[in-house]
């Protein structure tokens, strides 16, 4: 199963995942992984925003719901949209199979 990851320099790329990975794992740990740093500084535990992503909108209601912290770093995002979301936060599973991602510089 893959995913459609646009860097920061958008550049997209082809990322394979393996289910019940967090989004921010399968950035990380794949081949672009340390090309986007800084990314995921908190290790992966909602206490920073370098993993913010904007997803891909027909996906965005397949994702589970936001919880408060999450919530809360994005309200302090100057680059929130309403499909944002913390890649750290987001379950990898088999509906979200070929969903495009674009990270944002958010730090």
């Amino acid at each position: 199963m893959k995913v459609l990851i646009t860097d920061k320099k958008n550049v997209e790329h082809s990322v394979n995942y393996t289910i019940g990975d967090s989004l921010a794992e399968t950035i990380m740990y794949s081949t672009i992984g340390a090309d986007i740093q800084p990314f995921a500084i908190c290790a992966f535990d909602c206490k920073c925003r370098t993993c913010h992503a904007i997803i891909e909108e027909k996906y965005f209601e397949s994702l589970p719901p936001i919880e408060e912290d999450e919530e809360y770093l994005l309200n302090t995002s100057l680059h929130r949209k309403d499909n944002s979301r913390l890649s750290c936060q987001i379950k990898m599973t088999e509906e979200l199979d070929g969903m495009k991602v674009k990270l944002r510089e958010d730090y």
